[in-house]
Order: structure tokens, then sequence, then C-alpha cells
């Protein structure tokens, strides 16, 4: 009978165990929500806690894919609610579990905005803009100097230089200004068309063709570059070289007018009249100057005239 003094404790501790399990199990809640970035993008990765600060009971969860989350098994009480994200605002605040209901937060997250630091030449740099704008080329070479004296891998105050000495038609010193840019970076198309420009005024087209020839190859899709060495192909009368560059340009980007002005000026080179007076229509049909249409106009009445001998 001893035996039996023991089962009738432990039953009882048993069934007493599942009742309190069932209670609080009952008396626990849930949250759940979507979390979004300010443009309506769900966002994923955000860590959700809930903190209750008299027992120092915390709860954590991270919103999926979707940029949903759910928590089950709070105990009710007020909780202080944090969510965060690396890149984005932290969100704070306060929310009570209530017991046997689902606990609905849905929130947006702002992203940082992280501040620029001010380059210590930007001033300085406004400043010369202002001179070159206002046509005193000089006093800006001098200032884009002083900036490249103490930042000398700055490529668009060597672009700037270049575009001065341009002006002053100084153009050896706006061919090495050019290159030294297009040098720093790579992929300055402006910088190359530029460079092109100043070229034909040094007449070293053979130099020019290769530097440009060399960019293609590295940016086999930019059609500035193709423009570009079409435009130089023409200075050296290289009629089919020229239409064979500009034709990959005007594939490449069809809204550029000067591309094809110099198609037209190419395919009348190699005598393809019909396809010059082509090229001109587009053109003419890309741009808004009055004089300038006028002027094409005239060369395709030009051009069909030939065409009928």
């Amino acid at each position: 009978m001893k035996s039996r003094r023991f089962l009738v404790p432990l039953l009882l501790a048993s069934l007493f165990g599942a009742a309190a399990a069932s209670v609080l199990h009952a008396a626990a809640g849930t949250i759940k929500g979507k979390v979004a970035d300010d443009g309506g993008k769900p966002l994923s990765g955000v860590k959700i806690t809930l903190l209750d600060e008299s027992r120092g009971q915390t709860y954590s969860v991270k919103t999926d894919k979707k940029g949903n989350y759910f928590l089950m098994g709070i105990s009710p009480a007020d909780y202080r609610l944090t969510l965060e994200k690396e890149g984005f605002q932290t969100l704070r605040g306060r929310v009570s579990i209530a017991p046997e209901k689902d606990n609905v937060f849905d929130a947006v997250l702002a992203a940082v905005v992280t501040q620029a630091v001010k380059p210590e030449w930007e001033d300085a740099n406004l400043r010369a803009n202002e001179m070159f704008k206002e046509g005193r080329y000089e006093e800006a070479a001098a200032a884009y100097r002083a900036i490249l004296a103490a930042n000398p891998d700055l490529a668009a105050i060597h672009f700037n230089l270049g575009n001065c000495a341009y002006n002053l038609g100084r153009y050896e010193e706006a061919v090495a200004a050019f290159k030294e840019a297009v040098q720093i970076k790579p992929d300055f198309f402006d910088a190359y068309t530029n460079l092109a420009n100043a070229y034909g005024k040094v007449k070293n087209f053979d130099e020019a063709i290769s530097v440009f020839e060399e960019a293609i190859r590295a940016y086999p899709e930019n059609a500035s570059l193709f423009s570009a060495l079409g435009l130089l192909y023409l200075n050296v009368g290289q009629g089919p070289k020229a239409v064979e560059a500009l034709e990959k340009a005007a594939a490449l980007d069809p809204a550029r007018p000067f591309t094809f002005n110099s198609l037209g000026i190419a395919h009348t080179q190699t005598g393809a009249y019909a396809k010059a007076v082509a090229a001109y229509e587009k053109y003419a049909g890309l741009i808004s100057d009055a004089r300038e249409i006028e002027r094409v106009r005239g060369l395709i009445e030009q051009l069909k005239a030939l065409e009928k001998k």
C-alpha cells in the first residue's frame, strides 16, 4: 500500500502543471505586422524587439523577404518596441500586448540621409565657374590651376581648365588638360568630345584617332565616342571610315542631332547623296533652330539635284 501513497500526489502535480501551462498559453498574446521603406517597398531583415522594462523580459524577431513579422507567446504587458535596420532610422514606441488577441503593428522606416562633406576646394571651384561664365577665362584658369596644385586628381577641374584654354585659343594646353581628365576618369565622355575638338584645332588627327579608337575598345557602347571618331575621320578625308563610325553612333543614340549632321557630310564626301539627304532630314527633324533648318533644307535641295545628274 505504500506505493499508492506516491501515485496520488504525482498525479495531482501532473494535472496541476498541465492546467497551469494551459492557463499561461491561453493568456499569451501575439504581435504581427509589415515593415516597408518610405517608398512602400517591403523591408526584410528589420529587427523588431519588445522589452518589458519592469521584468526585463525581451522578445525579438526579424522581418521576412516580404517585410512581414510574427511573434507569439508574448506575456500580456506594456512593452517598449524598437524597429531597427542598418541604413534606416530606428523607430521606437510603446505597445500594449493584450491576451488572446492578434496585435497588429505596421511600420514605415525612413532611410538615413547622410550629409555629404563639402570638399575644401568646392567654394573656389564655384568662384572659378562664375569667372568662366562671365568670359574671364584667364582668371578662371588661374583659379582652376590653384585648385589642382593641391588636388591634382580632380578630373572635372582638368576639364574646366581645358575649356578655359580652348576659349583662349591655347589648343595645345586644352589637349593636355582634356587628356589628363580622361586619364583620371576614363569614362569622362564629355572630356573626350572636347578633346576631339581640341585635336582638330591643332591638326593632330592621327594621335586623336588613336586615342578615340582605344577609348572605343574600352567603351564600345558609347555613342559620343563613335560620333567624335567619325568627325575626326571626316577631318582627314576618310569618308568611308567616318560613315562607319557615325552610323554606329546613330544606332546607339538616334536622338543626337550632331551625329546626323556629320553623317550627312560623310555621305556627301563618299558620293552617297540619297543617304546624305536622309541623314540631313533626320538632323533637321531633331533641331528647332529655324535658321539652321533653313540652311539644311538648302543642302538637301542641292543634294537632290546632284542625285538626278
